[in-house]
């Protein structure tokens, strides 16, 4: 029996796109242990970028490229990773977006979240439980997930449809390989203990 799995990356080689970030999954079908790609499923811009730019639009720039100036470098803030600390990292992003109301807060950041960072209170790069729930929806028929990283509502958005998701550091043909044996062990009933 054959089964799909999706994986989240930029060039086919390297697992290098959390979930959120991913525009995309690259669509592999899964025989016993071998696998080969069958697909790219790609999002539509509008299920990215859906609440992207709200109230924030400046007259005669188009929204993404209004976000992609308010993510800041590292889609925080002042290019805090952790989101954290004063404002004084969005003062040089006020005039572009205009946003330092979560400035500073865990929540906080310029934008709303749609460049993988934070804002609107959703922390979520994929837009929060909505967002999720549409990319899972397009890999509705695969049986895992592979990305760097999958946040907490995606996790559950894929719980719900029993995708299993693997959070990994490494080249697609490793990941692939691992899973693809790991669930020929289950599919088996083969003992997963070493020995």
């Amino acid at each position: 029996m054959s089964y799909l799995i999706a994986v989240a990356t930029s060039d086919a080689k390297v697992v290098d796109l959390g979930f959120g970030a991913a525009k995309g999954f690259h669509i592999y079908e899964v025989e016993g242990t071998s696998y080969k790609e069958k697909e790219y499923r790609e999002f539509a811009e509008d299920v990215i970028n859906s609440r992207a730019g709200a109230g924030n639009e400046k007259e005669g720039e188009d929204t993404a490229a209004q976000i992609s100036k308010c993510a800041g470098s590292q889609g925080f803030c002042g290019g805090l990773a952790s989101g954290y600390g004063d404002s004084s990292g969005c003062n040089a992003q006020t005039s572009e977006c205009g946003d330092t109301s979560n400035c500073g807060r865990p929540s906080g950041g310029c934008g709303d979240g749609s460049q993988g960072g934070c804002g609107a209170g959703s922390q979520s790069g994929c837009g929060g439980s909505d967002g999720a729930l549409k990319k899972v929806e397009l890999i509705a028929d695969c049986r895992s997930l592979v990305c760097k990283k999958i946040g907490f509502q995606a996790q559950k958005q894929l719980e719900k449809k029993a995708i299993a998701g693997f959070d990994v550091d490494c080249s697609v043909d490793e990941a692939l390989t691992k899973i693809a044996t790991y669930f020929d062990k289950i599919d088996n009933h083969v003992s997963l203990r070493r020995g």
